[in-house]
């Protein structure tokens, strides 16, 4: 009779704790899943005109693998599916703005998260220039930049904000990873250096951005460095130095004598001329130095054989700033 009266009884207590237990409906059981939740990684982060554009979705809070993700620009659904969370595009051109709407559902949710992503590449030119690097009269292009020369560097903005007027420009230079504080600022378009004797390229990454925000652009360069060479031309006493041809070892020395200029290409020589020393040898040996450093006037004595000439050009402030060049003539 007991045993009976104590099971009623706990009968009655676990119908009433089952009805006490509380309830989860669906939408109690929904993972709640922020905008923020979901980051976007786009690289580059700053794209220049016409360049591959990689995006990707990254979430710690939800696996995006298992999400219905569309991806809309403009009108138009380029990509749809579970865990699409690349996309690749090709930026557009200077001054135009793609916006990609992201529709993401994530897994055990019935919300939408929504997304905006703007694409608007931002182009700038940076022009470098070897400030004494030496080219001779004639040459076509510019000196190339050879050790302990001076580097400027200048940048031109390619936007329709700056060009009408209205983007005041921040500049941050930086070389090799560094940022170069002195020359990093408002306005600070420019940029000289000398560059590292024991590097053979100069790195260099400039950002430009806008007081307004209105443009951001980034620029990377990888200026090599030369050794310079010296080339010899003949001197005509009525035409010039005829710098239409090199001479070289297959030159044959006419006349009763000639005049050789030696031309240092690329030395870092230009606006420092006094501080070279210039050495001519002829058949190794010593000569007086010509009142004009770079011409040799030759006057041969006897005809047969050979007279090799060489000169050397060397900076007395700088260890690095030499050439030597040789010529050997056939008398």
């Amino acid at each position: 009779m007991m045993n009976n009266k104590f099971i009623k009884i706990l009968g009655i207590i676990m119908v009433i704790s089952i009805l006490s237990m509380p309830s989860f409906s669906l939408a109690e059981s929904e993972i709640s899943i922020r905008e923020s939740d979901i980051d976007v990684q786009m690289w580059p982060e700053i794209p220049e005109p016409y360049q591959d554009v990689n995006i990707k979705l990254v979430s710690y809070a939800t696996d995006l693998n298992k999400a219905i993700i569309e991806w809309r620009v403009g009108s138009n659904i380029v990509l749809s599916g579970y865990g699409k969370i690349n996309y690749s595009m090709k930026a557009p051109g200077p001054n135009i703005t793609t916006n990609i709407i992201l529709s993401i559902t994530p897994v055990n949710s019935i919300s939408k998260i929504i997304k905006q992503i703007v694409v608007q590449p931002s182009d700038i030119e940076v022009l470098w220039e070897a400030v004494d690097g030496y080219t001779p009269p004639f040459y076509k292009g510019k000196s190339l930049i050879s050790k302990e020369g001076t580097i400027k560097l200048v940048a031109i903005p390619n936007s329709s904000t700056i060009k009408s007027g209205r983007g005041n420009i921040s500049y941050k230079w930086m070389r090799d990873d560094a940022t170069v504080e002195e020359v990093s600022g408002y306005n600070k378009d420019s940029y000289i250096f000398e560059n590292n004797v024991l590097k053979s390229n100069e790195t260099i990454n400039l950002t430009a951005s806008s007081v307004d925000g209105s443009y951001n652009a980034n620029k990377n360069l990888d200026i090599p460095i030369y050794s310079p060479k010296v080339l010899f031309y003949k001197k005509s006493p009525t035409e010039g130095v005829q710098y239409n041809k090199v001479l070289d070892s297959n030159t044959i020395f006419t006349g009763d004598e000639m005049t050789i200029v030696a031309e240092p290409y690329f030395l870092a020589i230009k606006g420092n001329e006094n501080l070279f020393n210039y050495t001519w040898n002829i058949n190794g040996d010593p000569i007086k130095t010509p009142s004009k450093k770079t011409e040799l006037t030759i006057r041969p004595t006897a005809r047969g054989g050979y007279a090799n000439i060489d000169v050397t050009l060397e900076n007395v402030n700088k260890i690095f700033q030499k050439v030597s060049g040789a010529l050997k003539l056939t008398l």
